[in-house]
């Protein structure tokens, strides 16, 4: 598609999506990192922990914001410094506490705890790269794709990738309205609207990116049925 034939013209119910930077989604304390599978990790490391033996990870409010640890205080615990990133508090009850707060969370599929390493000196969370309706995949040479499959295409004989706006998080594809596609339906995980001059969408939208410099559109391939982007580690 060429981008003139959209000039002056909005689609029809398509959310305003911020521009997606593609920056480390970590807080200042934290490492990014990825496992290879498609899970993107936030990760604090190297921590110190108190001298006490029931140091227990606190990760279960995460969907609020925070993950940490605790510990039963006692003289021996009584001048220790909490990480970098974090901040000590006490439940008033002999109960100490190490809180990494206001992570900034990204809205992406399956965002987990991942604490169960803490004698080990480290805690954070993971998420999926890909939307759920989407698949991870590599080509074994560094090349990381999330991919939406067994797309069914409306019977039309113009249809069109629409993905020059990854950027700002959505990637499609677009035809000409006639009676033959008035029923199409669009495939899982995107949604249908128009430009109102003529043109049906599908649209994945809101799509979570990886802090990727080459991150790119991959919908040459839409005529066979699917469509994505792609990234480097």
């Amino acid at each position: 598609m060429h981008i003139a034939r959209l000039t002056g013209l909005t689609l029809v119910g398509l959310a305003l999506w911020p521009a997606v930077a593609n920056a480390n989604p970590c807080p200042e304390d934290a490492r990014y990192a990825t496992n290879g599978a498609g899970q993107a990790f936030c990760l604090f490391e190297d921590m110190t922990l108190p001298d006490a033996n029931d140091v227990d990870a606190y990760c279960h409010w995460l969907d609020y914001g925070y993950i940490g640890f605790s510990w039963t205080e006692t003289p021996a615990t009584a001048n220790y410094v909490c990480p970098d990133g974090s901040y000590k508090t006490d439940n008033g009850a002999g109960l100490g506490f190490c809180i990494f707060d206001d992570l900034g969370l990204p809205e992406a599929e399956n965002l987990t705890p991942y604490c169960h390493y803490l004698e080990d000196g480290y805690i954070g969370y993971h998420w999926d790269m890909c939307p759920a309706d989407a698949r991870f995949t590599t080509n074994g040479a560094g090349l990381n794709f999330c991919l939406f499959e067994d797309v069914v295409l409306p019977d039309a004989n113009d249809v069109e990738p629409y993905c020059h706006w990854l950027d700002y998080g959505y990637i499609g594809f677009s035809w000409t309205e006639t009676p033959a596609t008035a029923n199409y339906t669009c495939p899982d995980g995107s949604y249908k609207t128009d430009n109102g001059a003529g043109l049906g969408f599908c649209i994945y939208g809101d799509l979570w990116l990886p802090p990727a410099e080459d991150l790119a559109s991959y919908c040459h391939y839409l005529d066979d049925g699917y469509l994505g982007f792609s990234w480097t580690d």
